[in-house]
């Protein structure tokens, strides 16, 4: 250990940890840069995970009522006091898709223990505390302790400025700093296509559809070289929507709720035996459904007393749910998903016409439904649509892997919005003369220093950002 200390200064050894803080799950991943081959990993082994190695975990907090400790991850168990989905808490002004419940995100965040910056601060720290003990089995701890950390922080293609100041507010509360932000669907096809078996050419396009627990963000790209390293170019703006999949387990506990009726229902929500419902829909009948509709599932709510329905398919506490009743839960959202990746494909078309697309990348958590793949490919019979195996971690691996520049970057982006400010002067009929469309020198000067007064504290603020 002496000589690693002797050897070299600490500002030279880097770390660089990328956290997928998700609506659903979050994993982290890591690479020590100055390996001479370095090696992208994701943290797999979590507490209560059951033994499983997975690349992530459910991104819940459960408070104990009578102290601030808490459990996180899938020791937090569902029900009682467990808050889930926190990253949509960070902006409630965002909208939200008609065919998903409507509920009070303000009530909601009123009955938090604390404001959802703090909770999601103490899940990202506890998840980061997690990772840096997993990461010191690999390594001497000595070592790691002298690593510069640079951290890495994903967040949704379009995702508002209020959410991403309060991710980085959070971020920042729970220890990491400085931190860089990634939009996710850039950093999941810095790693699908990095990792592809099969030969990309320059010129190649694609669209990343990236849907995870809460949103799915797409963003098309341009392979511009293969050479020294992988270049990507944005082509067109990303775009997004709230069709990820906890949508489906909101609209399976709306489909429960008709079938028991509203009185037995706020019976049912309280019990354990709907907690393991839930549980077997989103972890088994979800991922099983083809869109079949002759299929057959069945969903069973443990000691819950629930009158029998035999015409609606509910006997003995169990709901034998069929396919057709499962494709309306999912209709709505494949819908919204074939809608944005239609949006995608035909901005492409009218930036560069007779571009012809290479295919469509699936990636996040829904990313991996193979019924949503098949919609798709279905949808686009001469696209190929592919899912990469990792596609769960690879927007973690991919945002360790922007900060490789050896390996890939992306050389250009699109800009979703942009800011200024309108200004109307008055015609001067001398100096404007046949100039009807430009403002006087004097009035252009004037908006000149209006709009310096405008943007400067904000380019001051990002600049602190940046160094930061």
């Amino acid at each position: 250990m002496k000589d690693l200390h002797l050897g070299c200064k600490e500002s030279d050894e880097k770390l660089i940890i990328a956290l997928d803080f998700g609506t659903t799950f979050s994993g982290i991943a890591f690479c020590f840069l100055n390996q001479r081959d370095p090696r992208i990993t994701s943290i797999l082994d979590w507490p209560g995970a059951e033994g499983e190695s997975v690349p992530k975990i459910p991104t819940r907090v459960c408070y104990d009522t009578e102290s601030n400790d808490f459990d996180w991850g899938a020791s937090a168990n569902q029900m009682g006091n467990t808050i889930a989905g926190v990253k949509l808490l960070l902006d409630p002004q965002q909208e939200r898709p008609l065919y998903l419940p409507q509920g009070n995100l303000r009530q909601e965040i009123s009955q938090l223990p604390k404001p959802p910056v703090h909770v999601a601060a103490d899940f990202i720290g506890a998840i980061y505390q997690h990772a840096l003990s997993e990461i010191s089995k690999q390594v001497p701890a000595e070592y790691l302790a002298m690593c510069q950390k640079h951290f890495v922080l994903s967040v949704p293609a379009v995702w508002s400025d209020t959410a991403k100041n309060a991710t980085m507010e959070a971020a920042e509360q729970a220890g990491l700093y400085p931190v860089t932000l990634i939009k996710e669907p850039e950093a999941a096809a810095l790693y699908t296509i990095h990792s592809l078996d099969f030969t990309m050419k320059v010129g190649d396009t694609f669209v990343v559809c990236d849907a995870g627990g809460g949103t799915v963000d797409l963003i098309s790209y341009e392979v511009a070289a293969l050479t020294p390293n992988l270049q990507l170019r944005e082509l067109v703006p990303g775009t997004d929507g709230m069709a990820g999949s906890l949508g489906l387990n909101q609209r399976f506990a709306e489909a429960v709720k008709d079938l028991v009726g509203e009185e037995q229902f706020q019976r049912l929500k309280k019990t354990k035996g709907f907690w393991l419902a839930e549980k077997t829909f989103d972890s088994e009948v979800k991922k099983a459904f083809r869109g079949r509709l002759k299929d057959e599932f069945y969903i069973t709510f443990p000691m819950a007393s629930i009158d029998d329905r035999p015409d609606l398919g509910l006997e003995s506490n169990t709901w034998r749910m069929t396919g057709k009743e499962l494709n309306q839960i999912f209709a709505p959202l494949i819908t919204d998903i074939l809608r944005l990746i239609d949006a995608q494909l035909k901005s492409i078309q009218l930036k560069k016409p007779g571009q012809p697309i290479t295919g469509i990348f699936l990636v996040g958590g829904f990313g991996g439904s193979q019924y949503l793949r098949e919609c798709v490919a279905r949808t686009y019979l001469d696209i190929h649509v592919l899912q990469p195996n990792d596609a769960w971690s690879a927007i973690a691996k991919g945002a360790v892997l922007s900060q490789l520049e050896r390996e890939a970057t992306v050389i250009s982006t699109s800009s979703t919005k942009h800011y200024g400010v309108e200004a109307w002067q008055v015609m001067d009929p001398v100096i404007d003369i046949n100039q009807p469309s430009r403002i006087s020198r004097n009035g252009f000067t004037r908006v000149q220093k209006a709009l310096m007064n405008l943007i400067t504290p904000v380019f001051a603020t990002l600049a602190d950002v940046n160094h930061r």
